[in-house]
């Protein structure tokens, strides 16, 4: 597969995670956060082990370790990320989350022990004066939903870079890759469910609303089993830097959803941002082709 092709459907993964915010936002006002990530993953580990049976086989003692490790990353993020939603709005949530690309550099540098690309760095900065634009900061005080979320971005970075480096030895094994998929979902099932044991007092709610019922399909169907089927499988064939930046558009897909859906709108310096922002993500790609061609 082409670098273009992966990054191209990482594009439609970071879209699909945009419809979440609002979605997810939504559904809140009737269901915990905690339970209702719990539900999703619960959900999400059911029906991709319907979908990939074999996914559950062929387990070592290595690959399981690794499986979990990376679970508990995902998990965390989202759990992070749920709570954050509850005391915060869908649009900065998703800004706040694009941060993830700041750290991701740096990460990956501990880990593989390399340079960080010339061109990363100037994609980075202009990530990060394109969601200055967005954000604009100063108007209030960071919250509590905030805070939560930036933790969120930095587990997202670590996890972003060690997907990248563990899928690399099974590439050539679709089942594994499955298999790691089916690990994330159940050890996010399982961390969701013990932390709104002990942290909501009307965990499990058994009644599920028409609204709850389309965001848990939605978030289940799409923005799990399917985004992270993608990104395991294809996110190797791009760099890990390159990723966390085509990540960086999920704000922008989240604020056209609540834009169509519920009536935000932009403001012009926003639009700065966002342009700034895709510019970011296309323009390296333009220069990597032009150097290829000579």
């Amino acid at each position: 597969m082409s670098q273009f092709t992966a990054e191209a459907l990482l594009l439609l993964v970071t879209a699909l995670w945009g419809g979440t915010f609002v979605i997810i936002k939504t559904a809140l006002g009737e269901i915990p956060p905690l339970t209702f990530t719990f539900y999703r993953f619960l959900l999400a580990a059911i029906l991709a082990l319907l979908i990939w049976p074999r996914a559950a086989r062929g387990w070592n003692r290595a690959f399981a370790g690794r499986g979990a490790i990376l679970g508990a990353l995902f998990g965390t993020g989202f759990l992070l990320q749920a709570g954050g939603l509850a005391t915060t709005t869908a649009t900065t949530s998703a800004f706040i989350t694009s941060s993830a690309v700041v750290f991701v550099p740096f990460v990956f540098r501990i880990v593989e022990r390399t340079k960080i690309r010339p061109l990363h760095i100037v994609s980075v900065c202009f990530v990060i004066l394109g969601l200055y634009f967005f954000t604009q900061p100063g108007v209030e005080g960071p919250s509590a939903g905030d805070l939560l979320t930036l933790g969120s971005a930095m587990v997202w970075a670590i996890y972003i870079t060690y997907i990248d480096v563990w899928t690399r030895e099974i590439s050539d094994r679709p089942h594994l890759l499955n298999g790691l998929v089916l690990i994330q979902f159940i050890v996010t099932a399982v961390l969701s469910g013990l932390a709104a044991l002990v942290l909501e007092s009307n965990a499990f709610v058994t009644t599920v609303s028409f609204r709850v019922a389309m965001g848990l399909v939605y978030c289940t169907v799409f923005a799990s089993v399917f985004a992270t089927w993608i990104q395991t499988r294809f996110q190797r064939f791009t760099h890990p830097v390159r990723a966390s930046i085509i990540f960086t558009a999920e704000p922008i897909f989240a604020a056209l959803v609540a834009w169509m859906t519920i009536g935000e709108e932009m403001k012009s310096i926003q639009g700065v941002g966002a342009a700034i922002m895709i510019l970011a993500i296309v323009v390296p790609d333009i220069i990597v082709a032009y150097r290829n061609r000579r």
